[in-house]
């Protein structure tokens, strides 16, 4: 795989950093991989082929591309962090890739200084990121250079957005959502477009191997107003062995001299987050979980996210306060959804475990509110699955 061409361009109101992926190995047209958003962010948004190779170090290994050459100088810091990217998921996936390949960089390698200030952090609305954000605000000092200054809404599309207003519209139903969590938290809000997903458009590849890769890479890109950039923990720590495309010490590793990437939120359990969220009035009414609406804009109700959060909010005596759903009430009838349409089960043990646990930990909170029904249909649900686990 090559990758040359880096350009950054300016035109009707957007910027994008972009370079041409061209292959080797396999038989695959070139793209030219762009990163886009406003042009209020100019400052901050640089074509950096650290940040390229961060996006398609995992594509070329999975495709069997001998070796990666860029047409410029690459960071030592991330090289030798990528061989833990190697070694991790190896061992995650020992049939799953080939040699990995060699990485070359026509102009050597070079260490830069970080040159931004402050920390970004992905936002997608759902509970993982509104209790990193959250969090964040109460723990770091505003003038802390780990406190978050803006956050990034991310959508993935094969081709540009003509212009500013374009690219606006494509997020006008998440942000409904994001841009009052913004406000009250008192970050910048930055859409982005890119076409990364099209490096490989596979769901399977993407969540368990390449996310944490192409969030990092996404986040990286900014590196000139921002030093740093956080990625919610999918997992608590009870769950850090689990193999996933993004993981506490893998999303680490693709921090380079000048932009470090870092998984947060481990040390907290769902239902804590969950609370942690409730807790703060705009996140309690602007978060979006659902599974079956992509544009952010409303929760479904009816989804495996939905019921759980649900669920959550009524252990915490929370759900009757809450307008986010199209219900503010959980009965037995919709806990029954789960085994309905076999929400609970899949061909991943340690998914379906990790499933197990997090309804387990509603039980004694649900008790104490005297859910009886809940707690009892629950059980029935959880037990011919704690038997085949």
């Amino acid at each position: 795989m090559n990758i040359s061409n880096y350009e950054f361009r300016n035109e009707k109101g957007t910027i994008r950093a972009e370079a041409l992926i061209t292959w080797e190995e396999c038989d695959r047209p070139p793209l030219f991989l762009f990163v886009q958003t406003i042009d209020s962010y100019r400052d901050a948004l640089w074509p950096d082929p650290n940040s390229f190779l961060i996006a398609t170090i995992l594509t070329a290994w999975n495709a069997g591309e001998r070796r990666i050459r860029l047409n410029d100088s690459v960071c030592p810091v991330l090289l030798n962090n990528l061989e833990g990217v190697f070694m991790m998921l190896k061992s995650w996936y020992p049939d799953g890739f080939g040699p990995r390949p060699e990485i070359e960089a026509a102009v050597g390698a070079k260490a830069s200084l970080p040159v931004g200030n402050g920390a970004i952090a992905l936002m997608s609305g759902g509970i993982d990121s509104l209790c990193l954000l959250r969090a964040n605000k109460l723990y770091y000092p505003k003038s802390h250079p780990n406190s978050i200054k803006a956050v990034l809404s991310i959508t993935h599309q094969e081709h540009l957005a003509p212009d500013q207003e374009a690219l606006w519209k494509t997020f006008e139903g998440r942000m409904t959502s994001i841009s009052p969590v913004a406000a009250d938290a008192k970050v910048d809000v930055i859409p982005v477009y890119t076409n990364m997903w099209w490096l490989n458009p596979d769901g399977y590849f993407f969540g368990q191997k390449s996310y944490s890769s192409q969030l990092s890479a996404v986040s990286s890109f900014f590196a000139r107003s921002f030093h740093k950039g956080y990625i919610a923990s999918s997992y608590d720590a009870a769950f850090s062995n689990k193999p996933w495309g993004s993981h506490p010490q893998l999303d680490a590793y693709y921090t380079s001299g000048h932009f470090q990437m870092e998984n947060s939120g481990t040390e907290m359990t769902r239902l804590k987050k969950v609370a942690l969220v409730a807790d703060w009035p705009v996140g309690f009414q602007s978060m979006r979980v659902c599974q079956n609406d992509n544009t952010g804009s409303e929760n479904c109700g009816t989804c495996e996210k939905c019921i759980r959060t649900m669920l959550m909010l009524e252990a915490l005596g929370k759900l009757r306060d809450c307008q986010s759903f199209p219900r503010n009430t959980i009965d037995t009838e919709l806990l029954t959804y789960l085994e309905t349409y076999d929400m609970l089960h899949s061909t991943d043990i340690m998914h379906d475990a990790e499933k197990i646990y997090l309804y387990e930990m509603t039980i004694p909170y649900l008790a104490e509110r005297g859910r009886y029904d809940l707690v009892e249909t629950l059980k029935r649900i959880l037990l011919p699955l704690q038997v085949s686990s």
